[in-house]
């Protein structure tokens, strides 16, 4: 009796077990490749590759647990629980990265944004910290009638306030960002230009993003110009462009502000 019971219980989909599995092994692919970014064992070319491989496995797992699934609806076998699974781990893992994709064909390819194209703040330190394969440091001159459609209200900020002030509101801007500052040159009015580079990192893989400020006396005004650059890839989905926009929006907040305490 037991014997003919158990020959009447459907096999388990093979395919759907080794979808699980490729869906995992993609997982743990992506999530070294997370934590080699983030400790600088890959640079960020190595490390966007090693991710992109992960989600490729991910992907692929995921398309054998819908081929599962197709198998299982028409045969009865079970494992459904198993390719429900590959999809379900898939889609959290892959859900972030597609959103950026998404992203991306919308956007030209843009990495690089600053408030004077004609004359952007040179990255002096940066340049001898970058890579060798990292992205060009020179701003490209062809994408600043681009910019300039996309993001018109990215422009410098004039302020009639003491060099001292002028000072604090960009340092309170780095630290309230928790910027790295990799160099500062304290600006001092008509006597010497300001400049301030700093580092960031993204918030998964920790990709570096380059920022400096350069603060010059202009016709009787401290001007205050910024420039937000990805070290890698041709595309950065918007990020420099919304950082340097917040940014300039706390810094004239900032100088109301203390134009208003004086």
């Amino acid at each position: 009796m037991s014997l003919s019971r158990r020959a009447l219980v459907e096999p388990t989909s093979r395919l759907a077990v080794w979808s699980l599995r490729v869906v995992l092994a993609g997982c743990a692919c992506a999530a070294v490749a997370v934590l080699a970014a983030r400790s600088d064992w890959l640079d960020g070319a190595q490390a966007v590759t090693a991710l992109t491989i992960g989600l490729g496995v991910v992907a692929l797992g995921m398309a054998m647990a819908l081929a599962a699934g197709t198998t299982i609806w028409f045969t009865g076998y079970r494992g459904a629980r198993f390719a429900a699974l590959a999809v379900l781990a898939g889609l959290a893992v892959s859900a972030y990265p597609a959103t950026l994709t998404a992203i991306g064909w919308t956007l030209p390819a843009i990495t690089d944004i600053t408030t004077d194209p004609m004359d952007p703040p040179a990255f002096e330190v940066v340049a001898a910290v970058r890579p060798a394969g990292a992205n060009p440091l020179r701003y490209p001159a062809a994408l600043a009638p681009v910019q300039r459609r996309l993001y018109p209200e990215i422009r410098a900020i004039e302020v009639d306030l003491p060099a001292s002030d002028v000072n604090d509101i960009v340092t309170e801007l780095i630290d309230s960002q928790r910027w790295r500052i990799l160099d500062q040159a304290d600006y001092r009015g008509p006597g010497r230009d300001g400049r301030f580079e700093m580092v960031t990192r993204s918030l998964i893989l920790g990709l570096r993003d380059d920022i400096v400020i350069r603060i010059r006396h202009v016709n009787g005004r401290s001007r205050i110009d910024m420039r937000s650059a990805a070290r890698y890839g041709a595309q950065d989905f918007g990020v420099n462009a919304r950082r340097v926009i917040a940014a300039l929006d706390e810094m004239r907040t900032a100088a109301r502000r203390v134009q208003r305490e004086r």
